[in-house]
């Protein structure tokens, strides 16, 4: 899907922010196609940072959000919007 999207739209996925609360499938995503990722503490959000850290244990997301308004913002700063 994220390939299919970056042919469609003509991303550069390196320019591009995958938000999710899942570090073992958001996160990880994001690290393998080369995007920075946001993990947002909402949803399983927490769960990843302690009961499920282990799936993506290697990985660190960019930035850890409370909720996606907070993530929107720091995209916002970071790229000066």
């Amino acid at each position: 899907m994220v390939f299919r999207a970056k042919k469609d739209f003509k991303l550069k996925l390196s320019k591009c922010y995958v938000i999710g609360d899942s570090g073992g499938w958001d996160i990880v995503l994001a690290h393998r196609v080369g995007a920075k990722s946001i993990l947002v503490k909402t949803g399983l959000g927490e769960s990843s940072l302690t009961d499920y850290k282990y799936l993506w244990e290697n990985i660190e997301a960019d930035y850890i959000a409370e909720n996606i308004l907070e993530a929107a913002k720091w995209i916002k700063r970071k790229d000066n919007l």
